[in-house]
């Protein structure tokens, strides 16, 4: 897919967001937390600990508070404010109902959220993982961990061709040959967040476009549908000296696609269900970007297969076949390997 960065649309604001972000004292934080009780810890992250705290509106909120603060630590504070303060309204987005930020402390303070127009906003995940998709207390799926994210816009954004090499498996022959797929990038020092859960092409290139999420977003239903960690998944197939896809295409043909689905649910589930919705995750978590649907697809597949909306809104009529390639989901090229000293 080819973007033209002349009628590419990049959004600066949110219209009608009524609560920016509060500059919290560090005061109301300490009186919000019981002074950072560790009663009140209920997780942590990369560089420090999560509180529970009540605010003096009654208003409950978690509270993240660096261990420390350096260069990393200030990065991503201000990734965080950024996104927070651009989405912070959207439903499925944690939202940052405020920070603090004095000498020696960085902290950001998180709560519920309603629902708000959110404009035409490309954001950058770039730490799409199980550990940053949260729960609500009505069971319903809120994005975390924007410390890695991007914006992109106009000062950033650049578009051309990402070239990246291809296994000699991808290519069916022993010469180096390579992947080359044509879009609108930010391009970073190097790829962020997990290996396992990052595109190829954004690994070996750090050139991050929006099909970086979509990659991420596969492999998290993986393990979603799986109970399984996908590293451990990558690590049966690998057993068997086969890629990931090759395993759960073998295991399909075999009608022992059970074997991957949440031994936790006994059986309970719909076999044909269950065959496409593994079909999408390796749709979504293809080798090749121009093949991964991208998000705004991903909800209307959802939506017309497992909801029965109009199917005639997406623009893919079948998850198991990609558009002009007659190979199977389950015959999926294996993802590359990655470069030597890089540990998953």
């Amino acid at each position: 897919m080819v973007f033209n960065l002349r009628t590419f649309s990049f959004a600066e604001s949110v219209e009608d967001d009524p609560t920016p972000p509060k500059s919290f004292s560090i005061k109301e934080l300490r009186r919000a937390t019981d002074n950072f009780s560790s009663n009140n810890i209920v997780g942590y992250f990369l560089s420090g600990k999560v509180y529970k705290g009540r605010l003096a509106d009654g208003s409950l909120v978690s509270v993240h508070r660096a261990s420390y603060v350096d260069l990393s630590s200030e990065e991503g504070f201000e990734a965080e404010v950024q996104v927070g303060s651009t989405v912070s309204t959207h439903p499925n987005v944690l939202r940052l109902r405020g920070f603090c930020r004095i000498e020696e402390e960085l902290l950001l303070v998180k709560g519920a959220c309603t629902p708000s127009h959110q404009g035409n906003i490309k954001i950058l995940h770039r730490h799409i993982s199980p550990s940053n998709i949260l729960l609500n207390v009505h069971f319903e799926a809120v994005i975390g961990g924007f410390s890695l994210a991007e914006i992109m816009h106009e000062n950033n954004a650049e578009e051309g061709t990402i070239v990246w090499p291809m296994r000699s498996s991808d290519s069916g022959s022993d010469s180096r040959s390579y992947h080359r797929y044509e879009d609108v990038y930010v391009n970073t020092t190097s790829f962020c967040g997990t290996f396992i859960y990052c595109a190829p092409e954004y690994f070996f290139t750090g050139k991050c476009t929006v099909k970086n999420d979509v990659y991420a977003y596969g492999k998290m239903l993986l393990e979603l549908m799986s109970g399984t960690d996908i590293s451990k998944l990558n690590s049966l197939a690998v057993d068997e000296d086969l890629s990931l896809e090759k395993w759960i295409g073998d295991l399909k043909n075999k009608n022992e696609l059970g074997r991957v689905i949440d031994p936790n649910l006994q059986g309970n589930y719909v076999e044909e269900e269950a065959e496409r919705l593994v079909g999408f995750a390796l749709l979504c978590s293809h080798v090749d970007p121009s093949i991964r649907p991208e998000m705004s697809e991903v909800v209307r597949m959802l939506e017309s297969q497992f909801l029965q909306r109009d199917p005639s809104t997406s623009t893919r009529s079948s998850w198991s076949q990609s558009e002009g390639d007659s190979t199977p989901y389950y015959s999926f090229p294996p993802s590359p390997s990655p470069p030597l000293g890089i540990a998953p």
